[in-house]
């Protein structure tokens, strides 16, 4: 499979993904929850943080996933994002008045001070688990976009979050779309049934292009701040590095494969196309070698350069045969 076709794959599975997040976070409203935070309505109100590319098109799938869906606040540190969100969405979402659309790093309180059931966060990584806190905290219903978090106390601020939205009975759906496609659901199934025997080892990759994602140069005028917000992709405390920001659905799906997660790391990264100024302090590349329990150790790579070999890609290794998570199983008990 070529990139481009590798591309088109991940986009479009990324698209059916979040229709089907969607609905199941709708779904979650129903019936209990729902009446108590709609209040009897067919309709469930929707509240956006983030108006970029993701959250926009985050929001746009959520409107087309089931009827009785509006966006009811928009919310962006920019304003001139959150106008182009706005526009992004005025064909579906009709219903956003101009005294539910915040800018500011308080937007995201402001949205969910509205009258909604369920918030989309999409703003950058870096402020995710300060945004699911809040948000778990006002009763709201949520689907995060990945990664929960950039570091260790983000993330254990979100597992926090989410201990306290079960005690709510809050829906809580991340953007780690793998565990949501029919085509690894149904080979996870079998690797859990023993298709493969025990996993002795595995590799994961995502090595391509980003070109999809270019780097913003900085503008006369512009603070530290604003530039390095604009392009978040690029700065580890807002993206946690491709190898959170990108790379964690192939780990994800290690992770879920051997439902554990790595007991100890040995790695190595760096700068070696991608030096200017504009790529803020992120590397290009990474290749580790995680340990998980039992002594199984996987091969991680992932790359984010112009003009190289592509994989995006796991691969199980067992003692009764081989596996691609994405629908392939080999060996004693095969599937396709």
């Amino acid at each position: 499979m070529t990139m481009s076709e590798t591309s088109r794959q991940t986009h479009h599975t990324r698209r059916d993904f979040m229709k089907t997040a969607a609905a199941g976070s709708m779904a979650a409203l129903l019936p209990g929850t729902y009446h108590a935070h709609a209040a009897g309505s067919d309709t469930i109100r929707v509240g956006l943080v983030g108006c970029g590319r993701r959250g926009t098109g985050a929001a746009r799938d959520c409107l087309s996933s089931s009827a009785g869906i509006e966006i009811r606040a928009l919310g962006d540190v920019f304003e001139d994002q959150l106008k182009s969100g706005r526009k992004g969405l005025a064909k579906l979402a009709e219903n956003i008045p101009d005294d539910a659309c915040f800018t500011g790093f308080d937007a995201y309180k402001k949205v969910l001070a509205c009258d909604i059931d369920l918030v989309i966060l999409a703003a950058p990584p870096g402020f995710r688990p300060e945004h699911l806190a809040a948000a778990v905290e006002a009763g709201k219903h949520v689907f995060m976009e990945k990664p929960a978090g950039v570091d260790p106390a983000g993330i254990r601020s979100v597992l926090e979050s989410a201990e306290r939205a079960k005690d709510k009975g809050l829906a809580l759906v991340a953007g780690t779309q793998r565990r949501h496609q029919a085509d690894y659901v149904a080979t996870l199934e079998r690797i859990h049934g023993g298709a493969i025997g025990a996993i002795t080892a595995a590799q994961c990759y995502w090595v391509g292009d980003y070109g999809y994602y270019p780097a913003v140069p900085r503008k006369e005028g512009w603070s530290d701040m604003e530039w390095q917000l604009r392009n978040w992709n690029y700065f580890t405390w807002l993206s946690g590095d491709h190898i959170v920001e990108q790379h964690v659905h192939n780990i994800d799906v290690i992770n879920w494969a051997l439902d554990a997660h790595p007991v100890a790391a040995l790695g190595m990264g760096g700068r070696q196309q991608r030096t200017g100024a504009e790529y803020g302090h992120i590397y290009d590349h990474f290749a580790i070698d995680f340990e998980y329990p039992g002594g199984v150790h996987v091969a991680s790579y992932c790359r984010q350069m112009a003009g190289t070999a592509n994989e995006v890609s796991e691969r199980l290794i067992g003692t009764k045969g081989t596996c691609n998570p994405r629908g392939t199983i080999e060996g004693e008990t095969p599937f396709t």
